[in-house]
């Protein structure tokens, strides 16, 4: 697919800019754990920031361009695990930060950190997809640990049935 050349000359000027001026040393490291954590390739995370940042970078292809080609698969397909979603009665308002979290969630249940899903931290409680599956003593002992000597208190949230139907229908 053919780029549009002003916008490759002016994004070219614009990275030469940002590299000559900024620090970007905090963000080099965002970009290493990305990384590490979705277990993808430098490049590919490159190429993707660049999509979000720029995607119209490149000038559309014409039919007869398309005739013929089958399209590419994505890149990058992270593994599939099924989570189930959790509430822990800690949030923004008892000074918490995700990495305080996950470090805690870590230590405690001995799960791998790539299989942690999403955290939502909340003003007043958390929300969090761990691996499905977890074992009762584990669950106990997440019940019982604290994060800045505060109470996990997980608990299991239910699916929401009409949301998930609706999904799965979706799907279908």
């Amino acid at each position: 697919m053919p780029v549009h050349p002003r916008k490759l000359e002016k994004l070219k000027k614009r990275l030469q800019q940002i590299l000559a001026q900024e620090n970007l040393l905090a963000h080099r490291q965002v970009i290493r754990q990305i990384n590490a954590e979705l277990a993808m390739e430098p490049m590919d995370c490159a190429a993707a920031l660049l999509y979000m940042s720029q995607p119209h970078l490149f000038q559309p292809a014409t039919e007869a361009e398309n005739a013929g080609t089958p399209p590419l698969p994505p890149v990058f397909k992270p593994p599939h695990y099924r989570n189930v979603r959790y509430r822990l009665d800690v949030g923004k308002n008892h000074r918490i930060d995700q990495e305080q979290l996950l470090a805690t969630l870590i230590e405690e249940s001995g799960v791998d950190r790539k299989r942690i899903g999403r955290i939502e931290i909340r003003d007043s409680y958390t929300l969090v997809d761990l691996p499905d599956g977890m074992p009762a003593d584990i669950f106990q002992l997440l019940s019982e640990a604290t994060v800045q000597g505060h109470p996990l208190n997980i608990k299991r949230i239910k699916p929401n049935r009409k949301k998930f139907r609706e999904q799965k229908r979706a799907n279908e």
